[in-house]
């Protein structure tokens, strides 16, 4: 009885996932919500090659630099919402011991499926954009 105690606690031992690798999971599509967040709220204020959604319709002037920091902003926020669900999701997964993946591997997965979302995000961004101005920056009538 004693022996099967001892395997019983190996096995939650090995199972568990620490609080380190839930971080690593939950912290880029944080990053998203966070940075679709101050995106939405219309920062960076001014038109800059540095920070911020970077396209050459949208540094044209402060209007469209405006309307495309709204349209990623909340883009990202919806994005993220999905992201941090899929998360939390393989996060009960993986403790519950349903999903056998290793926390590091689906952490890599959740970063890479973050990577992706952003990156996609600038085709919607570009038509909204494109439907909105004409290629000098100017409002479309």
């Amino acid at each position: 009885m004693l022996n099967l105690q001892r395997t019983q606690n190996k096995f939650l031992e090995e199972n568990r996932m620490d609080l380190w690798q839930i971080i690593l999971i939950l912290m880029l599509p944080l990053m998203m919500l966070v940075f679709g967040l101050f995106a939405r709220m219309g920062l960076p204020k001014k038109v800059n090659w540095f920070a911020g959604y970077r396209t050459s319709l949208a540094c044209k002037n402060q209007d469209t630099w405006a309307f495309a920091h709204r349209y990623w902003g909340r883009l990202m926020i919806v994005l993220s919402f999905f992201l941090i669900a899929l998360a939390i999701g393989g996060i009960i997964l993986i403790t519950r011991d349903t999903l056998t993946l290793e926390p590091a591997l689906f952490a890599g997965v959740t970063g890479i499926a973050t990577v992706v979302a952003v990156i996609l995000s600038i085709i919607p961004t570009e038509i909204a954009l494109r439907k909105e101005f004409d290629k000098n920056g100017e409002r479309r009538q």
